[in-house]
């Protein structure tokens, strides 16, 4: 690629193109099975990798495994998300400036992990090279990470693995860097992107409706509660939960909890539960 245009903030900044693979495709109810990075820099190319399957301590649905090939055997020896997210967070650094094709959706999935185990990252700027390619290649029929990389002879197939992504996000950026404008900085930088950060991923909702309360002190004072659900598929049945999360999409609120029957995290929905009684400590 053409250097001569660009700052040497620019060809010494420490990139970090990142992705990850899923049991789905909503943070709050899925897990993380597979994060992958690229350390690069614009002047030396690339540095380092980063590859890890995760346990996500559920099963990976079939259509999921279609789509990326990573089966529920290939993860059940595999290390749980919290040593691999702090093997990242080490791996990125504090310095570094992150990247993910559709950003919003890799920042969902690990930042989620990191609040479930109490992780904090660092203030690291991220960036999404669909927004850059927009901005810099305007006009194309389809920003997908296939149709770029197929546009600009990166490789006319996509495998769905994070390492592999990863590695096309960085040739993405490192395409769209000759026409970036004068950076010298990195206020300039934070000036000429759309940033995000691992803390866009909070959407965690502190309560239930006021018609919950009795539920909202189960969640607030870590109580058990006894519970009707029911679901289409299944015959009405009762569970004894312990709720851990509450998430709201669209209209219908979700809580995660474990449940004493599966002995194991399960996600309900609030208007599937017909009755409810909260159970001593």
């Amino acid at each position: 690629m053409k250097l001569d245009n660009l700052s040497e903030y620019l060809k010494n900044q420490i990139f970090i193109a990142f992705d990850s693979e899923t049991t789905g495709m909503w943070a709050p109810i899925n897990r993380l099975v597979e994060l992958s990075a690229v350390k690069f820099t614009l002047n030396l190319g690339e540095i380092e990798t980063f590859d890890f399957l995760i346990n996500p301590q559920k099963v990976i649905p079939q259509d999921v495994i279609e789509i990326h090939g990573i089966t529920n055997d290939m993860v059940k020896d595999s290390p749980v998300a919290k040593p691999v997210l702090k093997k990242f967070k080490k791996f990125c650094g504090d310095d570094s400036i992150l990247m993910a094709h559709n950003a919003p959706f890799d920042i969902s999935f690990v930042g989620t992990a990191l609040r479930r185990n109490k992780m904090k990252f660092g203030d690291n700027l991220i960036v999404d090279t669909i927004e850059i390619c927009k901005e810099f290649f305007p006009d194309l029929a389809s920003y997908s990470l296939l149709n770029l990389i197929k546009k600009f002879g990166m490789s006319q197939s996509q495998d769905h693995r994070a390492l592999s992504d990863a590695r096309f996000v960085y040739y993405l950026f490192r395409h769209a860097a000759e026409k970036f404008p004068k950076i010298e900085s990195r206020q300039d930088f934070i000036d000429s992107f759309t940033i995000h950060r691992m803390t866009d991923s909070d959407d965690e909702i502190k309560e239930l409706p006021s018609d919950f309360s009795d539920l909202n002190f189960a969640f607030a004072n870590k109580l058990r509660v006894e519970i009707d659900y029911y679901h289409p598929t299944r015959e009405e049945n009762k569970r004894t939960i312990q709720l851990r999360e509450i998430h709201k999409l669209g209209s219908v609120f979700y809580i995660i909890a474990y449940c004493e029957r599966m002995g194991s995290e399960r996600t309900f929905r609030l208007d599937r539960i017909k009755g409810y009684k909260v159970l001593a400590g």
